[in-house]
């Protein structure tokens, strides 16, 4: 398998040269993600003979060059971009045959489906697991979720609100305690009005007024938020390991299976855009 990155920063524009040049010397399928998780993740679940990973840096630039592809006629390409708030929004994107992730991104797909289950055996204290979901009444996953959810609304809300608040100054590593695996909403929301520069009772007002939707469980969560979050538990609330955002991730991607991915909707989707693709995609 071949994985594509420049060394400079990436446009919709350099990505079609850099398939056009590709396609000098190689004839297989170009498959578009937008960044080097992504990359890693589809490596060794795609054929490795006949794809072509193409690392877009970013949705937008991939977005942008499926479009410049689509209309410059260039045949052999498709890939995944990460769905994030689209689904809220009501946002589609096209053409179809790039294709969007079950949930917000693919680490999130991953925490929803049974690698989690996986990476809790190996890892998570038996005991200290059992005592958890005892005490608090909640399962892991739901821990999860809840807590990344408070993040994720504060990232809608930046996004719909043109606040452009820095994320990497509010990570989970500040806010979660790996004491008893709270979350300090108060301290996190206080930094989030300081970061957008507004006051604390407008910020609570705008998300009552555009984050207090119901929405399925996973609506809001970002990959990266959920995967700290589960890495501050596991600790010292449900494992004594010390583990980071990539130490979790990693054991996440391997034990994601064929079989569950097979149950996934962009799995569906690219096995519909197979039968226009020049080889077999899926290894």
């Amino acid at each position: 398998m071949v994985t594509t990155a420049l060394n400079t920063s990436k446009t919709p524009g350099i990505i079609i040269t850099e398939i056009r040049m590709m396609n000098s010397t190689f004839r297989g399928i170009h498959f578009l993600v937008e960044g080097v998780d992504d990359s890693k993740f589809w490596k060794h679940r795609l054929n490795s003979s006949n794809v072509a990973i193409v690392n877009c840096e970013g949705k937008l630039n991939l977005l942008g060059a499926a479009v410049d592809i689509f209309n410059a006629a260039i045949s052999g390409v498709t890939g995944v971009y990460d769905a994030d708030f689209d689904r809220l929004l009501g946002i589609s994107h096209s053409p179809s045959f790039v294709v969007p992730t079950d949930a917000n991104d693919l680490e999130i797909c991953l925490l929803m489906s049974g690698a989690l289950n996986i990476f809790l055996s190996e890892y998570a204290d038996a005991e200290l697991l059992d005592d958890f979901e005892n005490t608090s009444g909640i399962s892991v996953s739901e821990q999860i979720e809840r807590t990344s959810r408070e993040f994720g609304r504060l990232r809608f809300l930046s996004n719909i609100a043109g606040h452009h608040v820095d994320f990497d100054q509010l990570s989970p590593y500040r806010f979660v305690s790996i004491d008893d695996w709270s979350l300090d909403h108060t301290a996190l929301k206080n930094e989030y009005a300081a970061l957008a520069s507004i006051d604390i009772q407008d910020l609570e007002t705008m998300l009552e007024a555009h984050c207090s939707q119901v929405a399925p469980a996973w609506a809001y969560s970002q990959g990266h938020d959920a995967v700290r979050i589960l890495a501050r538990g596991i600790r010292r609330v449900i494992g004594r390991r010390q583990m980071d955002e990539q130490d979790v991730a990693r054991v996440l991607r391997i034990a994601y299976s064929k079989q569950m991915l097979e149950q996934t909707d962009m799995y569906a989707l690219l096995c519909g855009i197979q039968g226009v693709l020049p080889l077999l995609l899926f290894a």
